[in-house]
């Protein structure tokens, strides 16, 4: 008796966790659910480069014209729940082939007044949030551009996708609220090489990745943000780390890499000043370093926007007294036609010294770029 009376216990508990259940997720339901609506962008873009391109140098065997390009189309669509939470999707695809990576970003998110949550395959807190000083176009721009016409680039500013093996591995990411300005964000990757099927991987079924050589596993990424917009000027400064946890070292350059960024933005009227910096320890392989440092300008006035910024990077190199040092300056100018309809262009300087003056073909390089394009948003 006392065991059909423990077993008839069992069953009104379930059942009442059970209809507990079932009230909560009722509760959650939307009518609708997820509905899908497309984004994205197209970027295009038409150079030349006048560069160093004799025997032996860096430019040599690269044509001095080309087209650029670059293009996503985004499937999004959230729906808010009746307790309130709002659940979401978000994927990215490319407009072209890169190395069979057909989708940039696929992504799922939860999000209340208690921040954001996202899970899957994304930019991580370093890679959304870093900080770049002004004077860039959606294509050209001194630090880190879309279009570049050199064959060397200073950049590397984003700490988190400088460093990864493979281009915006599966994470977790969770944003913050804003307050008062304020805000941060953390995100976690269990391996930076985990995106696609390789090395055995299999990321829509086995959920512990593989370590193959050089990558790097249980990585951390950190941001602080603060914006403040005033009468007629505004601030924005954030400081941004990306950590990695352990690597799986196959040769003494496989090193365990961090990268910190900082910078601060003010605009005053129709200018705008900005400075930013990233370090990287192991940048450049074991105990071989490497920062970077930019500083630019923008004025807007009507449908026009011009920028100017220089931007300069000091690698170091083992067994040389003497560092790798990479420097670009350059103008831009932007005219939007319409809400998401721009046309940019860009004329920029490049010039380079490298640490072994005699055998690196990166040595005095330098060259001269000049660019034009658009950018469509819809």
């Amino acid at each position: 008796m006392r065991g059909s009376r423990g077993h008839l216990c069992h069953v009104l508990l379930g059942s009442s966790a059970l209809v507990g259940v079932q009230a909560l997720a009722g509760a959650a339901f939307a009518s609708d659910g997820v509905k899908l609506s497309l984004g994205g962008y197209l970027n295009t873009s038409f150079g030349a480069a006048f560069d160093d391109d004799q025997k032996g140098e860096a430019g040599d065997n690269v044509n001095t014209v080309g087209v650029g390009h670059d293009a996503e189309i985004y499937f999004m669509g959230e729906v808010t729940l009746d307790n309130g939470v709002t659940v979401g999707a978000h994927f990215e695809l490319e407009g072209q082939d890169e190395d069979g990576d057909q989708f940039d970003q696929a992504y799922a998110y939860l999000e209340g007044g208690w921040g954001q949550l996202r899970f899957g395959v994304l930019d991580g807190a370093a890679g959304n949030n870093y900080m770049l000083p002004p004077g860039s176009t959606a294509n050209f721009g001194p630090y880190s551009p879309n279009v570049i016409g050199s064959v060397l680039s200073p950049g590397l500013f984003d700490p988190e996708n400088t460093i990864t093996a493979k281009d915006k591995p599966a994470k977790i990411v969770y944003y913050s609220p804003t307050w008062s300005g304020f805000s941060f964000a953390l995100g976690f990757t269990p391996n930076d090489d985990e995106k696609t099927y390789n090395n055995g991987d299999n990321i829509d079924g086995q959920w512990r990745p593989n370590k193959p050589e050089g990558s790097a596993s249980n990585d951390v990424g950190i941001n602080l943000h603060y914006e403040h917009e005033g009468d007629g000027w505004g601030l924005a400064a954030g400081t941004t780390a990306y950590i990695e946890g352990d690597v799986n070292k196959g040769s003494p350059d496989d090193a365990e890499q961090a990268g910190y960024n900082a910078g601060v933005n003010l605009s005053l009227g129709g200018w705008t000043f900005g400075v930013a910096g990233t370090y990287f320890t192991n940048g450049n392989g074991q105990d071989q370093d490497l920062w970077m440092v930019g500083t630019g300008l923008t004025y807007a006035w009507d449908a026009w926007t011009l920028g100017a910024g220089w931007a300069h990077v000091v690698g170091e190199v083992a067994g040389f007294s003497d560092d790798d040092y990479l420097d670009r300056a350059g103008v831009t100018a932007n005219y939007e036609m319409a809400p998401g309809i721009n046309l940019d262009g860009g004329i920029f300087y490049t010039w380079a010294e490298a640490a072994d003056d005699n055998n690196d073909p990166n040595d005095g390089y330098d060259a001269l770029e000049i660019s034009i394009g658009s950018a469509i948003e819809f």
